[in-house]
């Protein structure tokens, strides 16, 4: 009875619940998209498709100027208070008509340029980026949207925003990679966005309408200072970590070749899948609870609280990804990609040690001790590059994610020594 209760009265737990199925069914779409592409485009195809999901994910944040964490904390604090979110929305808005601006001079005008730069010289890509140039503005407005389902802890609305995304992700990607081999799959990572604002507007219009007044919108900019001190420091990490994603990338095509290039990428394909189980958590449930959290023995019980509760599961999901590799491999991709098996380990070591950090470090994000996340995150990227060059001397492609697994060791130690108060002595206030 008593764990009954738990599980009906554990808000982390529900959360965590709702996340596992929305993952599950990611993964049932993952596993089509992923082998329709190793079929049609082969490795080389998802080594490109790797460098524009980099580019994508850097103008999604840089949609709202980095301010994606900062919402969610505000939100969380004043969802009780629709004037506050009201002005909230309006100062997202702000910001996301100047990064519009900003991200269509770059991408239009420099199409070729970044196109070269991102897929190498004499490609036919360049379209793609102008395209996206008119899609950054969607971008804003559905990363706005989803802070305030984090903020609010929305998570049941969020799983049906999400669900939707991916379904509608899932068939265009296929088809337009059917019909245009890398360019349709290319062309279908941009698209999306677009179509998710139109779908969230026609289904989850009115439950948006109970937070936020659009007819209230006003070139308001009275949080600006709040978000603004997580915006530049937030961009530059994920510029940073995009780049050396697509920097590393690059260094595989050179050092060894491109098909080992997408076999890593594959890979890193894989770990973000699995991740996703616990991904959401940190915006729908950590980083709103830290916000509220007041003193050193409450954020202590809190950590404990959520490894005790994800742990056994984190640990036991990465073993059985790692017993299981060849059949995941044979899931997702073709016999081409059976080479990656050897990646694996060190890939889910360091991803553990991911988690474990990461739960510790949305501290940072949650009090605004912003310098110490970017502190923290470029140490991370930083170190990434450089035991990737030293390592794929040595060991090839393996030593990418054996350089993967050594930066976490190092961010470990160091969010532990930066948050030792947190956890050593007396209780204190936050």
């Amino acid at each position: 009875m008593k764990t009954l209760n738990f599980i009906r009265n554990n808000f982390l737990f529900k959360v965590t619940s709702v996340n596992t199925l929305l993952v599950v069914v990611r993964m049932v779409f993952s596993i089509v998209t992923q082998k329709i592409l190793a079929i049609l485009i082969g490795a080389e195809g998802i080594a490109q498709v790797g460098n524009l999901k980099n580019v994508y994910s850097f103008f999604e944040q840089f949609s709202i100027l980095g301010t994606s964490n900062g919402l969610v904390k505000y939100i969380s604090e004043f969802k009780d208070n629709r004037d506050k979110l009201n002005d909230l929305f309006s100062t997202g808005m702000v910001f996301a008509s100047i990064a519009s601006l900003f991200s269509f001079l770059i991408l239009f005008f420099w199409s070729t340029s970044v196109s070269n730069i991102i897929f190498g010289e004499n490609n036919q890509f360049g379209y793609i980026f102008k395209i996206l140039a008119f899609v950054v503005p969607f971008m804003g407005v559905n990363s706005i949207l989803n802070a305030l389902l984090n903020g609010v802890s929305a998570y049941k609305i969020y799983s049906k925003v999400t669900l939707a995304t991916i379904i509608i992700s899932f068939i265009l990607i296929v088809f337009l990679t059917m019909k245009s081999n890398v360019e349709g799959t290319l062309l279908a990572i941009v698209l999306t966005p677009v179509i998710q604002l139109i779908m969230v507007i026609l289904f989850f219009s009115k439950f948006y309408a109970q937070l936020i007044d659009v007819n209230k919108f006003s070139f308001n900019l009275s949080f600006k200072n709040g978000l603004l001190s997580y915006s530049i420091m937030s961009i530059v990490v994920i510029l940073s970590i995009n780049a050396t994603d697509v920097a590393v990338r690059d260094l595989i095509e050179k050092k060894t070749s491109v098909q080992d290039a997408g076999y890593w990428t594959a890979l890193t394909s894989i770990s973000k899948t699995y991740m996703q189980f616990t991904a959401a958590i940190f915006p729908l449930y950590i980083l709103p609870k830290y916000s509220t959290i007041t003193s050193t023995h409450h954020f202590r019980k809190e950590v404990l609280t959520i490894y005790k509760l994800l742990l056994p599961f984190v640990v036991t999901g990465l073993v059985f990804i790692y017993l299981f590799r060849n059949l995941v491999i044979h899931l997702l991709y073709t016999n081409e990609f059976l080479e990656m098996a050897n990646l694996f380990k060190w890939q889910l070591m360091g991803d553990f040690l991911k988690f474990i950090a990461l739960v510790m470090a949305y501290q940072f994000l949650a009090k605004r001790q912003i310098w110490y996340f970017v502190f923290t995150e470029l140490l991370s990227v930083i170190l990434f590059y450089i035991f990737s060059v030293y390592f794929i001397k040595l060991y090839g492609t393996e030593g990418v994610v054996m350089a993967h697994f050594f930066r976490y060791i190092v961010y470990l130690l160091v969010v532990l020594y930066i948050l030792r108060f947190n956890f050593i002595g007396k209780d204190r206030s936050l």
